[in-house]
C-alpha cells in the first residue's frame, strides 16, 4: 500500500513539474503565426480565383462567336498566357522560430496577384462586350407571320439582346421583340433605355 502511494505521489510530482515547465505561447509568436496564416490564405484565394477566371476566359475565346473588334481576343489570349505563367503559388510550411516567420511574412506580403486578376476580368468582359456588339449590329429584326423578331431561314431563333431594323433598335428576348418590356438593359458594355421594347 505504501509502495503504491509512493508511486502515485511521484507521478503527481512529475506531472506538476512538467506542467510548471510548460509556458503558454508568447503573444508575439501567436500574432506572427496569425499574420502568416492570413497571408497564405489570401494568396491561395487569389490563385484559385485566377484559375477560375482563366477557365472562363478560355470558354469565351473558344465560343467561336464573332467579335466587332478582333484585337480584343488577341489581347485576352495574351493575358491568359501571362496569368498561367505568373500566377502560381505553393503554400510554404510555417517556420518554427519567430524571426523566420516574420521573414517569411515579408516575402508573402510582396506576392499579390490582384493586378493580373483585374486585367483578366477586364479583358474577358471586353471580348464579351465585343461579341454582343457584333451580334447587335449584325442581327436584324424582321416580321414573320405578324411577329417581330430575329429569324434565320424563316425560323425563329433563341437570340436575346439588342437588334436593329430600319425602324430602330429593339430589345429581343428568346428571338422575339419584347414589346412588354420597359426599363434598362445592359448589353455590349452599354446600358440601354428600353420603352415597350424599343431602344430610346
Amino acid at each position: 500500500m505504501k509502495r503504491k502511494l509512493t508511486v502515485l505521489v511521484m507521478a503527481v510530482a512529475l506531472l506538476c513539474t512538467l506542467l510548471s515547465g510548460c509556458k503558454s505561447m508568447p503573444d508575439e509568436l501567436r500574432d506572427a503565426i496569425g499574420v502568416f496564416n492570413d497571408q497564405v490564405t489570401r494568396i491561395t484565394a487569389q490563385t484559385e480565383e485566377a484559375g477560375k477566371l482563366v477557365e472562363k476566359a478560355t470558354e469565351v475565346l473558344k465560343s467561336g462567336k464573332p467579335v466587332s473588334d478582333v484585337t480584343t481576343t488577341s489581347k485576352l489570349q495574351s493575358i491568359v498566357d501571362v496569368v498561367k505563367e505568373k500566377v502560381k503559388f505553393e503554400a510554404p510550411k510555417r517556420p518554427a522560430s519567430l524571426n523566420a516567420i516574420n521573414e517569411q511574412v515579408k516575402e508573402l506580403q510582396n506576392i499579390d496577384f490582384t493586378n493580373y486578376i483585374d486585367q483578366l476580368k477586364s479583358a474577358t468582359q471586353d471580348v464579351v462586350d465585343s461579341q454582343e456588339d457584333y451580334a447587335m449590329n449584325d442581327t436584324e429584326v424582321t416580321q414573320v407571320n405578324g411577329v417581330w423578331g430575329v429569324y434565320e431561314n424563316g425560323q425563329p431563333t433563341d437570340y436575346t439582346g439588342i437588334a436593329q431594323n430600319q425602324y430602330g433598335s429593339w430589345y429581343v428576348k428568346d428571338g422575339k421583340v419584347d414589346f412588354t418590356y420597359t426599363g434598362s438593359y445592359d448589353f455590349a458594355g452599354t446600358t440601354f433605355n428600353v420603352v415597350t421594347g424599343e431602344v430610346k
